[in-house]
């Protein structure tokens, strides 16, 4: 790879580099009692960037032995290209580098007999309580292995390995039907379902979908608001870590765009990104630009700190890069993304939170919702939520909403937990599927407009 990468450099390339990756892994799905898959396999191939002239040129193969021929089409289009601003990349020091992320329970080390026996006694354990029609659980583990080389000197290898058990269920009392997802995951091995147990966490799933059928609907209205962790690292990547994003600063579809110092939150809130987490969902040691993976302070005591960035948006905001560069795979382009998005903890338990509070919500977990980075505005539905009279939690409710403008709401967190959580893991869009992690402590927010069925 390094003969290419002095090859395009010598046909006038300002910059390139390459990223070799392989990816293994194994997948499996039980529906309803009955094993539906069990896949394993492998992909390997080669992405390469080439800048030249101030555009960037970008080609992928999955056959390593074209990748010659890949760089020659990366040169071709970035030649080609004429674009309105020449873009330039921020510094970074040339890095070498090898990282290999060791799980204490390796996957490989454990037989697939005994990983369809998980999600097995999951699916039969859900299936066993009253009102659950229909379950699915799945597994998935696997590494990334990838090799980064750039015309700066850099040479990165690391290997990252990635686990995964989920359930989605489906429960149903005449004629009401409710949905519920849960996951565990991690970029560890098998370890870390003795911390956070599949099968305990699917039957509380379960109970919790059956008992939002018989729930009461929630009342509409501006309400005093808890939310659980799940919730609250939700709020945090959505609503704060999309619109730290570079890109959206750099392009003003950020609601965040020139506050860099402004107080924009509540002081009680300190908000971060960091892709060093040890077993985060969406950690990694280096992004894919050779840069890194560090805290990102967004947020701090209230005041707009940092933004997520990747070299190009970090030179055009006159700012360090710091690791904020991530591809789904080799195939793709890098773009600005999260890692792990989260809320500092506090000073206050539960019971402090919910203790003054004469009516109001606490809500947990999310079922989906719509975020505009550029308007400030978002709207979520909760998973599950229950209704606060007295400082204490009296009934559960269903079909409830969250909505608002984003910094108003920040400046309206008024407690916040000391009760630090990983939410359930998940994938990111925007183009591309990238894995993530985000959580915090419970929160409080007053004066939250909440929708019901």
């Amino acid at each position: 790879m390094e003969k290419i990468i002095k090859k395009l450099m010598d046909m006038g390339a300002e910059y390139c580099d390459i990223r070799y990756e392989k990816r293994t892994g194994l997948s499996l799905e039980v529906k309803d009692g009955e094993l539906k898959k069990a896949v394993s396999g492998s992909e390997e191939g080669i992405g390469i960037r080439v800048l030249y002239n101030g555009a960037f040129g970008f080609f992928s193969t999955n056959n390593v032995s074209d990748a010659d021929k890949a760089a020659g089409i990366a040169f071709k289009l970035a030649k080609c290209s004429k674009p309105k601003e020449k873009l330039r990349l921020a510094d970074v020091k040339t890095v070498k580098d090898e990282i290999i992320w060791k799980p204490k329970r390796n996957p490989a080390d454990i037989s697939t007999e005994e990983k369809h026996k998980l999600i097995a006694g999951m699916d039969e354990a859900m299936r066993g309580i009253e009102g659950i029609l229909t379950v699915t659980t799945g597994y998935s583990d696997g590494n990334v292995e990838m090799h980064f080389l750039n015309s700066e000197g850099s040479d990165i290898y690391t290997i990252v390995p990635r686990i995964v058990a989920q359930a989605d269920l489906i429960a149903k009392k005449d004629g009401n039907i409710v949905g519920y997802r849960t996951r565990v995951g991690g970029t560890s091995g098998f370890e870390i379902f003795d911390s956070s147990n599949p099968l305990e966490k699917g039957v509380n799933a379960a109970k919790s979908a059956v008992r939002i059928l018989s729930a009461e609907k929630s009342p509409s209205g501006r309400f005093p608001v808890i939310t659980d962790p799940d919730l609250a690292g939700v709020f945090a990547h959505e609503a704060i870590g999309h619109a730290a994003e570079g890109d959206s600063v750099v392009s003003g579809e950020s609601i965040l765009e020139k506050k860099i110092g402004e107080k924009v939150a509540s002081e009680l809130v300190t908000i971060y990104d960091d892709p060093a987490i040890e077993n985060g969902f969406g950690s990694f040691p280096y992004d894919d630009e050779g840069v890194k993976g560090t805290k990102k302070i967004l947020i701090e005591k209230g005041v707009l700190k940092n933004f997520i960035l990747n070299r190009e948006t970090a030179h055009k905001l006159g700012m360090k890069p710091n690791g904020g560069a991530r591809a789904e795979s080799f195939a793709v382009r890098p773009l600005v993304r999260m890692s792990n998005t989260m809320i500092e903890k506090g000073e206050h338990s539960f019971d402090e939170l919910i203790e003054d509070i004469k009516y109001g919500i606490y809500a947990k977990g999310t079922r989906g919702g719509q975020v505009d980075p550029a308007k400030g505005s978002f709207q979520f539905s909760a998973q599950e939520a229950f209704l606060i009279e007295k400082g204490e939690i009296t009934k559960p409710l269903k079909d409830l909403s969250l909505s608002g403008l984003t910094l108003e709401t920040l400046k309206n967190i008024d407690a916040v937990g000391k009760d630090v959580k990983f939410g359930d893991p998940g994938f990111c869009g925007k183009g591309q599927l990238v894995p993530v992690g985000d959580g915090g402590p419970h929160i409080k927010i007053k004066n939250v407009l909440i929708g019901g069925g």
